[in-house]
């Protein structure tokens, strides 16, 4: 589900067009194979490509991710990205609140 209000930032592919217009909102594009990194100053699409990235080069190291564990494997990488300093101690403490939400 996705908010009326929201601002869809991409690339310049067609879909991403079709799928704005079916949903009724704001598109704006960025065409970097021009050369262009932003629009109108404040728009662009380098966080989700960097991101997309970092998500990429970690997963290569597993030979690839089962969906039926891709939602465990992108909650370690954000907890790996959100997290500079992390120590097994920490993971650990980490790990044990998160099995004490989903079991009581």
């Amino acid at each position: 589900m996705i908010d009326e209000d929201v601002l869809l930032c991409s690339d310049g592919n067609r879909i991403y067009h079709k799928f704005a217009k079916k949903k009724n909102i704001t598109h704006k594009i960025i065409n970097a194979s021009a050369g262009e990194h932003t629009t109108e100053g404040a728009y662009h699409i380098q966080n989700v490509n960097a991101y997309d990235s970092r998500l990429k080069n970690w997963i290569r190291h597993f030979n690839g991710v089962s969906t039926k564990y891709l939602e465990s494997y992108l909650g370690w990488m954000r907890m790996l990205d959100r997290e500079s300093d992390l120590t097994p101690q920490k993971v650990l403490a980490m790990s044990a609140r998160r099995i004490d939400t989903v079991y009581t």
